[in-house]
């Protein structure tokens, strides 16, 4: 049984990680190193997070059939875990310790098997795998696979070198916490450093780093994500919000733009100095085959006016170098990705904000039918399983309720968590709420009991602290977008920062749950990923100091979160935020929504075109095969064509085709008429201009979300970016 379940476990993780990955990235464009090094990196800590429950459960069964706690006996003890089965009862234990004296005890077991019981020697293994995989993708494999994707050179070797140099403030940070460190336990009196102790502080200065960054993390996603959940509840700042991304996506999309289009104007003036000898060509190439089909056309067929003589020497211009071509290059790969990520998200953005006019159109329907304003197409399930009327009571009754009610739970367990960081080091009385729960399931051997708080427990701690790292941006360096989106750069920097917080947050989880103890300086059984992490013992300041107090600061995060210190602070020093009272925030919602009106128009302009272009060639369609029939008719009596005009071939070919003509110029003035009926109508009609008035009516609170139904057009999805390893 615990087999299959492990199994499952680990088949469930990896659909998991494979959805997840699919979700942000897109393995079509990516290349396939970056592909698995993400994948690695987010399964195996997902992977952590689910088998720690399992570890949980075993060492409490294990310290239920050793309940005295003796470790130290010599060879003649009788193991108990050795006769364990199931259930054991009524087991009388002699254990001889090191000091020769003997202790009967007379224990009373009932022990039964946690049902994802597995042998006690795979777990360890398991977590030397999972752990060192982790580190070694962290701290070496991904930081320089992410420098070296972002690299502008054009040989492995320069890109190598780039990368280490990237990475040397980075490697830096590190070095400085391990070099200091190893300065305070060697200048410590009666220590002496061992091959164990430097295996311990190397894990120390990794976790001390990791759990630096995952009290921050966790402190913002603890208020923020329950805080996100009940605002989504509400339509009318749902779309104020909206609006609001939408103004500012659309500078940094305009921007995108000027940016690539002035990196294509100096590639262009580059052609004509870099003939086909020039040895920088092949450089050039690379950058021009990155580019667009249409700018390639374009840089291939240089004009005349800039030419060079058959030795290579340039006639005009300043010939570009290696290093400029090389730095130009990098500026390329990052504005391609700029240009990509923004027009992806002003098109989100559109379909987002278009959708949420919808529910609000559709709330006041009395016949509790959701109409959307244009014709989305849906899978075989959706039109199985659901149809207009279940649309509506989802989108506009339902949903609102149930993301409010899981607002108001997640807001429960932060508080929860934020209680029990702060009072997880008081063992007497014990004041750790999650640990009040372990002990109490532990205690009547419910060990699936444990197992299930222990998950839910663990899993809404890396639910706050991943959804931060995905959801966190850092200006145009590292910004996780959904939808296939992610760069490579953002997709590798996001695993590293998965691996590095994974095993702080499991250290800080069992000391949630008093099953560490070393940390509560008290004797309890000690779980496999605690035996493979060691412990901080060798340096008190961090095992007594930091891991014990630090956790305390999430007070003032989630304090400085909930009053949006931040987003204030931000908006303060000229970055836009949303917030509410902000002269700013407001002109940018309006903004966003005139944005969203004239996307509106546009899609609904390139709805009627395409409806009257269908009707019009089936209507050609329908005549022409008409014509074909009648065009050649013959005489009944005789079966032969007859010689009367009105039988002649040629009489009925150019009736036909005095019809057709007649009927697509009557077509084409009706079609006229009825689009300057439809702009006249549009551009007078106040209920189709505008609904600003329902939205009003709809939230007062919030004036600046009222939005129009008129046309709007997407802008074409542009290709993602190549291969950034395809030069190599």
């Amino acid at each position: 049984m615990a087999t299959v379940v492990l199994a499952l476990e680990l088949i469930s993780v990896f659909v998991l990680t494979l959805a997840v990955l699919h979700q942000y990235g897109n393995w079509r464009t990516q290349h396939p190193i970056v592909t698995v090094a993400v994948f690695v990196a987010w399964y195996f800590s997902f992977l952590i997070i689910f088998i720690v429950p399992m570890d949980v459960s075993s060492t409490l069964y294990q310290q239920c059939l050793n309940p005295l706690g003796l470790h130290n006996t010599s060879e003649e003890h009788f193991n108990v875990t050795s006769l364990s089965p199931n259930i054991i009862k009524n087991v009388t234990v002699v254990m001889n310790f090191e000091y020769n004296e003997t202790v009967e005890a007379s224990v009373v077991l009932d022990c039964e098997a946690p049902w994802s019981y597995v042998d006690p020697r795979v777990l360890p293994k398991l977590w030397l795998i999972l752990y060192w995989t982790c580190q070694f993708l962290t701290w070496f494999l991904l930081p320089l696979m992410q420098s070296y994707a972002m690299a502008g050179e054009f040989s492995v070797g320069g890109k190598l070198l780039a990368s280490l140099k990237r990475n040397a403030i980075y490697y830096g940070t590190y070095l400085l916490i391990f070099g200091i460190l190893l300065i305070y336990l060697a200048t410590r009196p009666g220590v002496h450093l061992s091959g164990s102790k430097l295996y311990t502080l190397l894990v120390t200065a990794s976790n001390t780093w990791g759990l630096f960054l995952l009290i921050l993390l966790l402190g913002y996603g603890l208020v923020e994500i329950p805080r996100g959940i009940f605002k989504r509840s509400n339509l009318s700042y749902q779309l104020a919000y909206t609006q609001f991304k939408l103004a500012k996506v659309s500078v940094e999309k305009a921007e995108a733009d000027e940016e690539i289009a002035d990196i294509f104007s100096e590639i262009r003036k580059m052609v004509p100095q870099l003939n086909e000898r020039h040895h920088l060509r092949k450089c050039l190439d690379v950058m021009i085959s990155k580019c667009p089909d249409d700018i390639q056309q374009s840089l291939t067929n240089p004009p005349a006016g800039r030419t060079s003589d058959r030795s290579g020497n340039v006639t005009s211009g300043i010939v570009p170098t290696e290093s400029s071509l090389a730095f130009l290059h990098k500026r390329m790969i990052a504005s391609i990705h700029r240009q990509f990520r923004a027009s992806s998200t002003w098109i989100a953005l559109l379909e987002e904000g278009f959708e949420l006019e919808d529910c609000i159109r559709n709330q006041s329907n009395i016949d509790r039918t959701f109409r959307p304003t244009f014709p989305v197409s849906h899978g075989r399930l959706y039109t199985k399983f659901c149809n207009p009327k279940l649309e509506w009571i989802w989108k506009c009754l339902l949903r609102q309720w149930v993301l409010k009610f899981v607002a108001v739970v997640m807001v429960i367990v932060t508080l929860m968590v934020v209680w029990s960081e702060c009072t997880f080091f008081v063992v007497r009385p014990v004041l750790s709420i999650f640990a009040n729960f372990v002990d109490l399931a532990s205690a009547h051997k419910q060990y699936f009991h444990v197992e299930v708080a222990s998950f839910f427990i663990i899993a809404f701690l890396a639910l706050c602290t991943y959804r931060t790292v995905f959801k966190i941006r850092v200006f145009n360096y590292y910004h996780v977008a959904p939808r296939h989106q992610t760069d490579e750069n953002t997709l590798i920097f996001c695993g590293a920062l998965l691996c590095r917080l994974t095993p702080p947050m499991v250290l800080n989880f069992l000391g949630l749950i008093h099953m560490d103890s070393h940390i509560i300086k008290q004797q309890t059984a000690e779980t496999a990923f605690t035996r493979i992490m060691g412990h901080m013992d060798v340096l008190p300041i961090i095992s007594d100091g930091f891991n014990v107090y630090f956790p305390m600061l999430i007070v003032v995060l989630c304090l400085a979160t909930y009053f949006r210190l931040g987003s204030r602070f931000l908006n303060f020093v000229g970055f836009q935020q949303f917030i509410g009272d902000d002269e700013m925030a407001v002109d940018l919602v309006n903004e966003g929504r005139e944005l969203m009106q004239r996307e509106r128009r546009k899609r609904l302009r390139s709805e009627e075109t395409k409806s009257r272009r269908e009707n019009l060639l089936q209507l050609v369609n329908n005549t022409s095969n008409f014509g074909r029939v009648s065009r050649y008719t013959r005489n009944p009596l005789s079966g032969k064509g007859t010689r009367d005009s009105q039988n002649d071939p040629s009489y009925h070919y150019r009736k036909f085709e005095n019809e057709e003509a007649t009927v697509a110029s009557d077509f084409a003035a009706s079609s006229r008429t009825q689009l300057r009926d439809t702009e006249s109508r549009m551009s007078n009609d106040p209920v189709t201009l505008d609904l600003s008035n329902d939205l009003h009516s709809t939230d007062r609170n919030y004036q600046t979300t009222s939005s129009s139904y008129e046309v709007g057009s997407l802008s074409n999805h542009r290709h993602p970016p190549r291969n950034l390893f395809d030069d190599v």
